[in-house]
């Protein structure tokens, strides 16, 4: 068993045996058989299946306000592999089935790394300061304020550890993690972000710095005949019609002073396809709510603490669905 990132190929591969002329692959996810996949194989040579792109169909992050709550965002993967002495995987089965399971989760691995990267076990799922002997996991944090980690246990399953608003450290599995705790009032009291990190985790991201909110607005315009059959017309009626208008607002970041190493954050912040914020309700500021969101900015520079001394970034979002609700 491993735990296997899906946003990157997933190959299994078996050699067939002797008298082998097809195999045939089943998968199943979540203890439902999805896919049967048949392909003519030589014997003695190895057969290749690539099974990421489709186990992640069934895959679909989620969140919850509440950091104890936040969801497991994994699946469970049974691939069973069979050869067979005619082609479209006909005849008697040769040989017995080879069976391997899997977790599936929603992270990547880099080129670098080669291929079927994968997670080990009783692992911090988020990306340490590796300048270090050991690795030094930190949390980023306002004065007061609570969250979560998520990491593998013993079993390779991911779990989450929530932390309350006067932690400074805690023991995960056998990694120690320290809550740096930041004073953001001068500026609100910061802005937590979260998203799917390379290891298909949820992680937090506090903003610390100040926050620029926008409204940008598109409709579609048309000239129309507000002429009367009598031949005259009232000056109260628009003769440039406004249809279609609607609204989307976006937010523009600050991040505070962070370490030369949380550069990595910021990178897997971009490439994440899952990103939502926390923020105070509208109608009711005293709760909080979630909101999707598109991360726009599509570049950043590593920041060094040689080149730059002090390293922040500025992040622009955009909210991921309409002002207007039009959900149909």
């Amino acid at each position: 068993m491993a735990t296997i990132l899906l946003r990157s190929p997933r190959y299994e591969t078996l050699t067939a045996p002797s008298g082998a002329v097809s195999a045939k692959l089943e998968l199943t996810i979540d203890s439902t058989l999805r896919y049967t996949i048949i392909k003519d194989c030589t014997a003695g040579s190895p057969v290749l299946f690539e099974i990421a792109e489709l186990c992640r169909d069934y895959l679909t992050p989620a969140v919850k306000l509440s950091p104890p709550d936040y969801p497991l965002n994994s699946i469970t993967i049974s691939r069973a592999i069979k050869f067979y002495p005619q082609a479209n995987a006909e005849g008697t089965q040769i040989g017995s089935t080879d069976t391997v399971a899997h977790i599936g989760l929603d992270g990547y691995g880099t080129f670098n790394q080669g291929s079927n990267p994968t997670v080990g076990t009783r692992t911090v799922l988020f990306t340490p300061n590796y300048a270090t002997s050991p690795d030094t996991y930190e949390v980023f944090v306002p004065t007061g304020a609570e969250g979560a980690v998520q990491y593998t246990d013993s079993n390779g399953a991911i779990q989450t550890q929530d932390f309350a608003g006067g932690d400074t450290s805690d023991t995960i599995e056998t990694t120690t993690v320290t809550f740096k705790r930041i004073d953001c009032t001068k500026y609100g009291e910061g802005r937590k972000v979260i998203f799917i990190n390379r290891y298909g985790a949820l992680q937090e991201l506090w903003f610390f710095l100040k926050e620029v909110n926008r409204t940008n607005v598109k409709s579609t315009n048309y000239q129309r005949n507000i002429i009367s059959t009598t031949g005259t017309y009232s000056n109260l009626v628009h003769p440039i019609a406004t249809v279609d208008k609607q609204g989307q607002v976006s937010h523009s970041l600050s991040s505070g002073y962070y370490p030369e190493y949380a550069n990595a954050w910021f990178e897997e912040l971009l490439l994440s396809e899952y990103v939502w914020m926390v923020r105070p309700q509208f109608t009711n500021p005293g709760s909080d709510e979630i909101v999707p969101l598109t991360v726009k900015t599509s570049n950043i520079t590593h920041k060094t603490s040689v080149n730059d001394k002090l390293i922040q970034y500025t992040i622009q979002f955009e909210e991921s669905f309409d002002y207007i609700n039009n959900v149909r």
